[in-house]
């Protein structure tokens, strides 16, 4: 089996949450939502050759390692700074994971997701070489502008999910040559090297469930899921 890292990114402030704490740090269903993250990729990654690291906020780095402590999950990830922008963060998670045959990188706020999905992912990007979850659009959209607004096709549209899964090399490559910090996902980054190239991204299925914790809503919600688990 192809070795597998994952690379969970949590930079979050909390702001929209109107929080005092980054918001990977609140607590839903009885741990904080950084804790239920990384417990579900170390469950899903259980009997590979993996290594999980933790990108976070160079100031709060000591708080996670009492946490993580506190839970026994002190010695089974790796934990660096991250950087100025998402780009520069999941750098530095690069370069902390190391060499791994594939690599996962995942929003550390997205804690409902199913060890299935992950293993789903792994095996489109063992295929495919990249592997982007997407869950088609189910509200009607509409594009609004000065001069009116328009209804936009939901046929052809997808919301974009974590985990996204790359082959090491081609996610790395991608990097190395990202001359731009305004990607919000490595999708993004990988598909710019990819077209340059010929290439494409591969897609799978996402889950609903996967909600990627944002508002204060968010946290009724992702308790909820999590205390049914």
């Amino acid at each position: 089996m192809s070795s597998r890292g994952v690379i969970i990114v949590a930079g979050g402030s909390g702001t929209r949450l109107g929080a005092d704490r980054p918001k990977q740090f609140l607590q839903v269903a009885g741990k904080e939502i950084l804790v239920h993250t990384l417990e579900l990729f170390l469950r899903a990654l259980s009997g590979s050759d993996s290594k999980v690291v933790i990108v976070l906020p160079e100031v709060w780095i000591e708080e996670w390692h009492e946490i993580a402590a506190r839970h026994g999950l002190a010695d089974t990830h790796t934990v660096c700074a991250g950087g100025a922008s998402r780009i520069g963060s999941v750098r530095n998670g690069l370069a902390a994971l190391g060499e791994c045959d594939l690599v996962a990188v995942h929003d550390g706020v997205r804690p409902c997701l199913s060890e299935a999905m992950v293993e789903r992912g792994f095996e489109v990007a063992e295929e495919f070489g990249s592997a982007v979850p997407v869950v088609e659009v189910v509200d009607t959209i509409r594009r609004v502008g000065a001069d009116g607004s328009e209804i936009v096709d939901r046929s052809e549209l997808r919301g974009v999910q974590t985990p996204q899964v790359f082959d090491g090399e081609v996610l790395r490559a991608a990097y190395a040559t990202c001359r731009s910090e305004r990607y919000t996902d490595d999708a993004s980054v990988v598909e710019r090297w990819l077209s340059s190239r010929g290439g494409q991204l591969a897609f799978y299925a996402g889950e609903r469930n996967n909600i990627k914790i944002t508002y204060a809503e968010d946290l009724a919600l992702a308790d909820y899921l999590l205390a049914k688990r």
